[in-house]
């Protein structure tokens, strides 16, 4: 009954929505057909006149015969001399230590073993699981909403819906590739 009650105000939701005639859809579009149609160019393109058309080739650089003839060794002596007066040379530095400024997605998606859409936690009740509030497109990437459901008391509580599914794992965010770099065999 409720999945009924849910598809009526869905279906409902969409047929309120106007729709707009073409001509206002259409309203300052310029067809390039068209303009060429009635400027009178159309003749003079179908009568069989040909422009050159400029074509990108691919480089030679590969042809022993065409470098030869461009590159000498003294050419080559000096763009090795440019580049090496541009080296720096970046002495090492201690990497910097890592903020407690929360919960970090990496050591949970170690620390965590389930698959993603395995349910661990109830997400509204047993029935809604599979409908979320929509808010993953606010963040940037699935790790930023990841951080931040963690942040929210995630995962045992979803504050902001989402992860409808109850699998711990926020706007389908995968543990699996943290999980792959640590693996040993």
């Amino acid at each position: 009954m409720k999945y009924f009650v849910i598809m009526a105000i869905g279906l409902t939701l969409t047929a309120c929505q106007s729709t707009m005639p073409n001509d206002v859809i259409l309203a300052g579009y310029n067809d390039p057909k068209e303009e060429v149609l009635q400027s009178g160019e159309a003749e003079s393109v179908s009568s069989g006149a040909q422009t050159e058309v400029s074509t990108s080739t691919i480089s030679n650089e590969q042809d022993f015969d065409a470098v030869a003839n461009t590159q000498t060794v003294e050419s080559d002596a000096e763009r090795i001399a440019a580049n090496r007066a541009n080296y720096i040379v970046i002495d090492a530095r201690a990497l910097p230590q890592r903020g407690d400024n929360g919960p970090n997605v990496v050591e949970y998606a170690i620390r965590t073993n389930n698959l993603v859409g395995v349910q661990l936690y109830d997400r509204f009740g047993t029935s809604l699981k599979i409908f979320s509030f929509g808010g993953c497109g606010k963040y940037s990437s699935t790790d930023a909403a990841q951080q931040v459901f963690l942040l929210s008391g995630g995962p045992e509580i979803d504050a902001f819906g989402i992860d409808p599914d109850g699998d711990g794992f926020a706007c389908e965010w995968d543990p699996l590739p943290f999980r792959a770099a640590v693996k040993t065999e």
